[in-house]
């Protein structure tokens, strides 16, 4: 009976939704970081490819982040998405499938519109960094001003307290 119930309760997607996402940050985020940190450390990148297939699985995981958060109320709805994406992400880890996705569907998308994102994110860096120069220089107004305030708040203290012995 308890191992009955045991079986039901693990069969509940419900109760083991909250592992199965853990599991999927585990290895979908947190092992591929440590692959990675492996391959930029590594010295003979001339006969390894291990740095290739770090980059194509960050490439591949990112778009499907990018897509997931865009359709997760969609996936609410569905108990055993969080098992199903950690099936999906060891599949990308070990049997070349980010490698697959990335040459089937990410690189021919991206090399389409090339020109198109490259002229976007240009205009985009542009724009952040006119903001920011904008930004820095009142941000430096403002402390200017505040010191000052407070240069002079020193001295007209410094001037009553001098006056008053």
């Amino acid at each position: 009976l308890v191992q009955q119930a045991g079986v039901v309760a693990l069969l509940n997607p419900k109760n083991t939704a909250g592992v199965a996402r853990a599991a999927c940050i585990l290895i979908g985020a947190a092992y591929p970081v440590y692959r990675t940190f492996k391959a930029l450390e590594r010295r003979r990148f001339l006969f390894d490819n291990s740095r290739d297939g770090v980059l194509t699985y960050w490439s591949v995981f990112g778009c499907l982040s990018m897509a997931e958060a865009a359709s997760e109320p969609l996936f609410q709805l569905f108990p055993w998405y969080y098992h199903c994406k950690l099936g999906f992400i060891v599949w990308l880890q070990s049997h070349q499938g980010a490698d697959k996705l990335y040459k089937d569907y990410i690189k021919p998308l991206l090399l389409k519109h090339e020109s198109k994102v490259d002229g976007a994110l240009t205009y985009v860096d542009k724009e952040v960094n006119t903001h920011v120069y904008e930004a820095g220089s009142e941000v430096g107004q403002l402390f200017r001003a505040a010191r000052a305030v407070r240069d002079t708040v020193q001295s007209s203290l410094g001037s009553l307290f001098n006056s008053s012995s």
